[in-house]
């Protein structure tokens, strides 16, 4: 992960502040404020993220772009014609390459956690391992939920959006079960060009049911050697829907093409006076993210009518 280095002392310091000890603001001026906070130090960040990758399957399988600036645009490169071999002093295919732009926006993922004081001020109290963990474990599901489900508004938008999330590769009829050959069906519907790096995304429930399918040879459409389906490897997310009507149960997919995009990196900030009747010191983590899928036609979707 590309985060902005901190020195030592800056992280010595920033312990000291959330602890309510003494500390040279000198020794914080060397990472610049966030307006939420003060960003936390290189090695808790390390823990921070440790925990999020683990909490969402996005950081694992999907593109994560670090930046520092404000909003902005991003641009891609939409499919726009193919390569060929030319012999000498012959004509080269020309394409005008196509862009598609999209404005990247910070939208804010946050939450106070109250520890007691007892513990704040417990030298053999692990603060910086507690609130890294906690953050990054609450930070992680919230945004794997929104990379699955996220309207766009106020979140990411999220791989189901219905104009901007997968295309639809398979539909299947109302009342009818998935079979064997609506999952191979889905499967080729995709471009051999994303095929390549494609993985399954579905519930628990979901891989579950598609454990149990089998083709007229009695052969399992999952190989539980690998946990793959057709060589592919699948993840699971609690926020996919399960197979019922109107849902998008299972994607396949190159997930490069979805892009999440942090902004300025996890901010921390101590609320001493705050809860002081309640014997506890309250800390706010916040975050700023956005996310899309920024070429539909690398992900696709099985449909139930």
């Amino acid at each position: 992960m590309n985060t902005i280095p901190t020195m030592p002392r800056y992280g010595r310091a920033f312990w000291d502040m959330m602890r309510k000890r003494k500390f040279d603001d000198s020794d914080l001026n060397t990472r610049q404020q966030s307006p939420t906070g003060y960003y936390l130090p290189n090695e808790s960040d390390s823990k921070f993220r440790e925990q999020q990758e683990r909490m969402n399957v996005f950081r694992r399988i999907a593109t994560v772009i670090f930046t520092e600036n404000a909003e902005s645009k991003v641009k891609s490169v939409l499919p726009t014609g193919e390569a060929a071999f030319v012999e000498e002093n012959s004509a080269i295919p020309e394409t005008d390459a196509g862009f598609a732009a999209w404005t990247v926006k910070a939208h804010k993922i946050a939450k106070i956690v109250k520890v007691s004081n007892e513990f704040v001020n417990d030298a053999g109290f692990d603060l910086e391992d507690a609130l890294a963990s906690e953050f990054g474990r609450e930070f992680g599901k919230v945004e794997e939920n929104a990379c699955v489900n996220g309207s766009g508004t106020g979140r990411p938008s999220g791989i189901l959006h219905p104009t901007e999330g997968a295309e639809t590769g398979v539909t299947i009829a109302e009342s009818a079960a998935i079979s064997f050959d609506d999952v191979k069906f889905l499967y080729f519907s995709l471009k051999a060009e994303y095929r390549r790096s494609a993985v399954w995304l579905m519930s628990d429930e979901t891989a579950l049911y598609l454990r149990t399918l089998k083709d007229n040879a009695g052969n399992y459409l999952w190989r539980d050697s690998d946990d793959t389906i057709f060589g592919k490897p699948v993840y699971t997310s609690p926020y996919m829907p399960g197979i019922e009507a109107g849902s998008k149960p299972i994607v396949l997919g190159d997930f490069n093409f979805y892009w999440l995009i942090e902004r300025g990196g996890v901010t921390l900030k101590a609320l001493h006076e705050k809860y002081a009747v309640n014997g506890v010191t309250g800390f706010i983590g916040t975050e700023f993210i956005d996310g899309r899928l920024i070429r539909r036609e690398a992900v696709k979707a099985l449909v139930m009518a």
